[in-house]
């Protein structure tokens, strides 16, 4: 009875050292949404050995960060460690890895500053015994947690993905990035007003700010998938006009070919209908010459032309 009288004590004591100890273990749970959100919301292909390593590295690195270095440096460390590991690990672009990080991060600051007002009021309590009491700090986490996890199940069920293309133009791309730059700003501030200012702010206001935060990014999303889309259509027609130039010449070029074949075949008939063999034999002559004049022109061939060794295997 009595250690677990100790146990509630330290649970309900105001205390950061324990407090960090009785969160470490969560950040498992963190890391491990985190990572199954940006692969599930960009359609990433993973396999079960790259995720068990991301997981494990970026876990003890944000836990030894949490006691050695302050917040909020260690938080900067964190994001680039990510950051460095999404590129590693799962084999994607720089871009594709700011993505998937910003997308992460901005979904959980959304949820925590949607919950974060009403949890303090549910508990009576304040901001600061939030982040040094163990029990409430587990708590929020916990929930925040939760809600992340129905929403990864919502985007599996409704099969909602972002298909980021590894080619897409300069200037979508920095319209792409400089938009999610200010959204990060915008979310890093706002977080930092709700938290210290949580507690002077109602929970109409508090819902108010998410109202806007969630529009910000829907638009934002949708913004993102139409330019994407837009540039894929792009392509697509560029594809599709070189494709119809390509039959184009095929066209003119198969016309040229019957037009030379009609030709021929009236000449032999000529020939056979005149019954005049020796004009046949010679006519015969001729397109052997000519053939041969044809096949010479395969030495244009651009394999030829750009690799010297492939006229040696040519002839």
């Amino acid at each position: 009875m009595e250690i677990l009288n100790n146990i509630w004590t330290i649970l309900n004591t105001p205390n950061e050292f324990y407090r960090n100890i009785l969160v470490s273990p969560i950040t498992f749970i963190e890391i491990y949404i985190g990572m199954t959100l940006f692969l599930t919301l960009l359609n990433i292909s993973s396999t079960k050995k790259s995720k068990t390593y991301y997981l494990i590295i970026a876990s003890f690195v944000t836990i030894i960060t949490s006691f050695f270095i302050p917040i909020p440096f260690n938080a900067f460390i964190n994001y680039l460690l990510y950051f460095i590991l999404i590129i590693l690990i799962f084999k994607v672009t720089p871009f594709k890895a700011l993505i998937c990080l910003v997308s992460s991060v901005s979904i959980f600051g959304v949820i925590s500053t949607l919950i974060l007002n009403p949890y303090l009021t549910i508990f009576k309590i304040n901001a600061e015994q939030l982040s040094s009491i163990p029990i409430y700090s587990i708590g929020h986490l916990l929930f925040m947690y939760s809600i992340s996890y129905i929403l990864i199940l919502i985007l599996k069920i409704k099969n909602i993905k972002i298909d980021i293309l590894e080619d897409i133009d300069k200037k979508n791309r920095n319209i792409i990035l400089t938009n999610f730059i200010f959204g990060i700003i915008t979310l890093i501030i706002q977080g930092f007003i709700t938290f210290y200012y949580v507690d002077n702010l109602p929970i109409i206001v508090t819902f108010l700010s998410f109202i806007s935060l969630l529009a910000y990014f829907s638009v934002s999303i949708y913004s993102l998938t139409r330019s994407i889309k837009l540039n894929l259509t792009t392509q697509k027609l560029e594809s599709a006009e070189e494709y119809n130039k390509s039959l184009c010449i095929l066209h003119d070029n198969v016309r040229g070919f019957k037009h030379d074949f009609d030709n021929i075949v009236t000449t032999i008939g000529g020939y056979i209908r005149t019954n005049d063999i020796k004009g046949l034999e010679n006519y015969y002559v001729q397109l052997e010459d000519d053939c041969q004049r044809v096949n010479n022109l395969y030495l244009l061939n651009p394999e030829i032309i750009n690799n010297p060794r492939y006229i040696q295997f040519a002839c």
